[in-house]
């Protein structure tokens, strides 16, 4: 029996139709049992009227033609799908009557460009459109999302990572060398990591394509500076002209605090603490003196069994030879029992100044009152003060 298909594509582009129509040749080769394809825009999303043999016959084309083509140009939202009984459908004049023609660059620079203006505006899935099925991306294994993918897909997890590492990333081109099949292209990244960290990095680009679709990409870029921005690979901080041996500049002391707070206590990646802490690291706090690296990743995990969305941002850090100091703003809701008092499900935020010291790039000894009183009046532990009396 002859059904009528209702497909919304909710917030696809035309350009993305366009993709999506032309990998799983939704119109250019007529699937088994399809019978007519109309579409059409409301607002920001896609809808389609077809009409088909029968509803096994749609559901054939979206596992074996329509889902794998979404799926490779990165497109999440599953298609919403009607059926209706057909009274009759009508197949006189068959062929596209009008399609939104997708933009074919006259050659492969254009085509190239085409991708990083794509890039720009922020359409993955119109920059995957561009690429062949059997595309190879390599980028350099050293970086937390490099190594070698394949396909389409392959290259949309690549592209999935980066809002993971980065808040900001601009990738400009500012030279181009068209080598017929390959083009080279040359330019800067600039951005933010996650962690705040701006950074800019030149990079090489090596392109290459058949019959009009993507093959190859390769990037070669200097990545020691984008490693650093990202906390990964991190030499040993070095000591300053003129400063005592052991010291931090200002420059890497910001960069290891932020590292301490960001990694291991807003993310709880305590194996850290290996790498930026000594030995015989010693903590004076409100709760006493606690001794040692393992101590520290103790009161950590109490920390965030207790709180587990603390969130610690670094501010306003003075660097005096060895010594640092800085303040840290601190946030989270009390629903765990990790600091030996049972939970209250208050929200606190609180400020702390901190003096550290520093020995080879390593923490060794740290001063702070921690914000410990204003929390325990906010989340209700202590009653607030009452004021003095005149």
């Amino acid at each position: 029996m002859a059904v009528i298909a209702e497909v919304t594509l909710r917030g696809v582009t035309q350009e993305q139709y366009d993709g999506v129509r032309a990998r799983a040749r939704w119109v250019e080769d007529s699937p088994a049992g399809g019978l007519a394809h109309l579409t059409w825009w409301e607002g920001g999303d896609c809808h389609n009227s077809d009409a088909w043999e029968s509803e096994e016959a749609f559901q054939a084309f979206g596992e074996q033609r329509l889902g794998p083509a979404m799926a490779a140009l990165g497109i999440d939202a599953p298609p919403e799908v009607r059926f209706h009984p057909a009274h009759e459908v009508t197949t006189s004049m068959r062929g596209t009557v009008s399609a939104t023609p997708a933009p074919q660059p006259a050659d492969n620079l254009a085509l190239c460009r085409l991708g990083y203006e794509r890039f720009a505006a922020g359409d993955i899935a119109g920059v995957l459109a561009l690429f062949a099925d059997d595309i190879v991306w390599s980028t350099l294994p050293s970086l937390p999302f490099g190594g070698v993918v394949h396909g389409p897909s392959g290259a949309g997890e690549f592209f999935a990572t980066l809002p993971q590492l980065y808040t900001e990333l601009n990738v400009t081109p500012e030279t181009w060398i068209d080598a017929g099949d390959s083009v080279v292209v040359q330019g800067t990244h600039r951005g933010r990591t996650v962690a705040g960290i701006r950074f800019e990095a030149p990079f090489l680009h090596l392109w290459t394509f058949r019959d009009g679709k993507a093959t190859g990409f390769t990037e070669v870029m200097d990545s020691a500076t984008v490693a650093r921005a990202l906390g990964e690979a991190i030499p040993a901080p070095r000591t300053a002209p003129g400063m005592p041996a052991g010291s931090l500049s200002p420059a890497d002391a910001e960069a290891v605090l932020r590292r301490m707070f960001d990694e291991i206590i807003n993310r709880g990646r305590l194996e850290v603490a290996d790498e930026l802490f000594a030995d015989d690291y010693v903590d004076h706090g409100p709760m006493g003196e606690m001794r040692g690296r393992e101590a520290f990743k103790q009161l950590v995990a109490g920390w965030r069994a207790a709180v587990p969305d603390v969130h610690c941002a670094v501010d306003t850090v003075v660097v005096a030879g060895d010594l640092c100091g800085w303040l840290v703003r601190t946030t989270g809701t009390h629903t765990g029992d990790g600091l030996g008092f049972p939970a209250t499900g208050r929200r606190f935020e609180t400020v702390s100044a901190n003096i550290g010291r520093f020995r080879d790039g390593r923490a060794v000894e740290h001063w702070a009152e921690q914000g410990l009183f204003p929390m325990l009046v906010q989340i209700g532990i202590i009653p607030v003060p009452a004021a003095a009396s005149a």
